[in-house]
């Protein structure tokens, strides 16, 4: 027996009805942050919960809300449980996080004012870092904790996470551009990374994309054991 016709007012409601279900879950300033952080890699409730200074509990209900949207997968692994992000939300997130970035006046105001009163407010665009890079003569450090690292990274990176980074000061040319990649746009350990270098003496720049931008631009993405790039 076939279906009753839908008539198109009806489809065009349940269509825009569940669109805006999805969207709903991308309206928490919280959630937001918590793709930011998967995007680095997968992650447990609890490390999630210290990261973004939050109960477990309240984390919790954020991540079941996402994954009811489908915009995070979990994965058993013994007792615990790891959140990753679903196909294509990174690059979701990377366009949507440029969007905001170029039409919020209060998110273009509220980042000019962190990086100056970090003193950090330099930055290397990609098409510049990309051929200073190809040319040599430049040093690029990921600041990120070494797992975020292994998850993938910008081909050519050193991993120098920055807890480490006072006691390896001695592994980076004394002279030379050093660069520091974090993140994103709204990781705070390349602000101090970049403070730290210039107190040493040397001349650093902050690299604003994080991995998934690069990505999202058409770079390749390597792994710590240099596999090659991720699809």
């Amino acid at each position: 027996m076939l279906n009753s016709k839908i008539e198109p007012r009806a489809f065009k409601d349940e269509a825009y009805g569940a669109f805006a279900g999805v969207t709903r879950a991308l309206s928490s300033p919280r959630r937001l942050e918590l793709l930011d952080l998967l995007i680095q890699g997968p992650l447990g409730v609890e490390a999630l919960a210290r990261a973004v200074d939050q109960p477990t509990a309240n984390t919790s209900q954020h991540l079941q809300a996402l994954k009811r949207s489908r915009l995070v997968e979990t994965e058993r692994r013994g007792t615990r449980i790891e959140y990753r992000l679903a196909p294509g939300v990174a690059d979701v997130f990377v366009a949507l996080r440029r969007l905001a970035a170029a039409r919020s006046p209060d998110l273009q105001r509220a980042t000019e004012r962190f990086y100056l009163s970090a003193g950090a407010p330099e930055i290397i665009d990609p098409a510049s870092l990309k051929a200073r890079l190809a040319a040599g003569g430049v040093t690029l450090i990921d600041v990120r904790p070494a797992a975020e690292y292994a998850n993938g990274h910008i081909p050519g990176a050193l991993s120098l996470p920055l807890g480490a980074l006072p006691a390896r000061l001695e592994e980076l040319p004394g002279d030379g551009l050093v660069v520091v990649t974090c993140r994103g746009p709204y990781c705070v350990f390349a602000a101090d990374a970049v403070r730290l270098l210039r107190g040493s003496g040397r001349e650093a720049v902050r690299f604003e994309d994080g991995v998934a931008d690069w990505r999202y631009d058409g770079g390749a993405i390597a792994t710590e054991a240099g596999a090659g790039d991720r699809p």
